[in-house]
C-alpha cells in the first residue's frame, strides 16, 4: 500500500485553492468529510450533508477537536468548523472526486483507515502551519520609543485587519499589569461592550475605558452616558484618529470625556513601571506581551491575535 498517493492528492486539492482560501474552514472541512468516509464510503457530496441542508454533517467544532486530539493537537482549529462557510461543499466536491479516483474502495478495512489517517495527517499539519504562522510579529528596536512598539504592533495587526482586537488586549494587559490588586475584565473580543454592566471594555473604580480604533457616534454616546451616570470617562483611539476623535467628542459631549492615544496610553505605562530606565522597559515590555498573550489565550479561539515575542525580549 503506497500511503504518498493519498498524501500527494490531498496536496494537490490543498494546493489548487488561492492563497486566501487555505483557510481553517477549509481544513475543518476535510478533517471532518474524512472522518465520515469511515463509515460512508460515498464520493456523492450530496450524501455527505446534513439533512435539508447544504451544509457538511457532522461539522461541529466538537468532532473538529476529537479529530485534532488524536494527532496530539490542542489548539481550536475553529468555532464554526466550517458550518458558516456557504462554499465547504463546493470546495469539497473536487475533493470527493480526486478520492474517487484512488483504489480507497479496493483496500481492507485496515488500510482504509491508515489512507484516511494519512490525509487527516496532512491537514492536521496545514492547522499547524496556521497556528505557527498567525500570530503578530513585530521587529523590535531596542532603541524605539515604547510607544513606537506599541505602534509597530498595531500596524502589524492593522495589515491583518485585527488592529480593533489587539488594540482592546493591549490596553487590557496595561491595566492588568498597572493595577494587580483589580479584576481587569478579559473577554473575547467579539464581545459587545453593550451587554456589560460597565458599558465600556474596563472599568475601574469610577472611572470607563473605551477601546476603538474606528471611533464613531456610538462611541461618543456611551462616553456621555457614563459621565451621566457619574462615571468618568476615557476614549483610547489611534494616533492617527485622536485629532478628529478630540475634535468630535467635544462637538457631542464637550470637555466632560478624556480622548487619548492608544499608543501612547500603553507606551506610556510601560516606561512608568519601569522608572524610565531603558533596561527595565525590556522587562516590563516582555511582562506586558507575556500578560496580553496570557490573556488572549483565556478566552479567544482565534490564538492568530497572539503576538510573538521577539528574542531580544527574551534573553536575561
Amino acid at each position: 500500500m503506497d500511503i504518498s498517493v493519498y498524501t500527494e492528492m490531498v496536496r494537490h486539492w490543498w494546493e489548487s485553492f488561492p492563497q486566501r482560501s487555505r483557510s481553517r474552514g477549509n481544513i475543518a472541512g476535510g478533517l471532518v468529510l474524512l472522518e465520515n468516509l469511515r463509515d460512508n464510503l460515498s464520493f456523492s457530496v450530496d450524501d455527505h450533508k446534513a439533512a435539508a441542508s447544504d451544509q457538511l454533517k457532522n461539522a461541529t467544532p466538537a468532532n473538529v477537536r476529537n479529530i485534532l486530539a488524536r494527532f496530539n493537537e490542542s489548539r481550536t482549529l475553529s468555532r464554526e468548523a466550517g458550518r458558516t462557510n456557504r462554499g465547504l461543499m463546493t470546495n469539497l466536491a473536487p475533493f470527493l472526486e480526486a478520492i474517487a479516483t484512488t483504489d480507497i474502495v479496493d483496500l481492507s478495512p485496515e488500510n482504509r483507515s491508515t489512507a484516511i489517517e494519512a490525509m487527516q495527517a496532512f491537514l492536521v499539519a496545514r492547522a499547524r502551519d496556521i497556528f505557527n504562522a498567525d500570530v503578530i510579529s513585530f521587529e523590535y528596536t531596542p532603541n524605539a520609543s515604547s510607544r513606537e512598539i506599541v505602534s509597530k504592533i498595531l500596524r502589524v495587526a492593522r495589515e491583518r485587519q485585527k488592529d480593533g482586537d489587539v488594540a482592546e488586549y493591549l490596553v487590557g494587559a496595561k491595566l492588568a499589569l498597572r493595577f494587580p490588586e483589580y479584576e481587569i475584565r478579559n473577554s473575547a473580543s467579539s464581545a459587545a461592550d453593550d451587554q456589560t454592566d460597565e458599558q465600556g471594555d474596563f472599568r475601574i473604580n469610577d472611572c470607563v475605558f473605551h477601546v476603538t480604533v474606528a471611533p464613531n457616534f456610538g462611541h461618543y454616546e456611551k462616553c456621555k452616558q457614563n459621565v451621566d451616570n457619574g462615571l468618568r470617562a476615557f476614549l483610547l483611539v489611534p494616533d492617527d484618529r485622536l485629532s478628529g476623535a478630540r475634535q468630535n467628542a467635544e462637538q457631542e459631549i464637550g470637555e466632560s470625556i478624556s480622548v487619548e492615544s492608544i499608543q501612547s496610553f500603553v507606551g506610556q505605562n510601560i516606561e512608568e513601571l519601569s522608572e524610565f530606565a531603558r533596561d527595565k522597559v525590556r522587562v516590563n515590555l516582555k511582562l506586558l506581551l507575556e500578560k496580553y498573550n496570557e490573556r488572549v489565550a483565556e478566552v479567544e479561539t482565534d490564538l492568530s491575535l497572539r503576538i510573538r515575542i521577539p528574542t531580544a525580549l527574551q534573553t536575561n
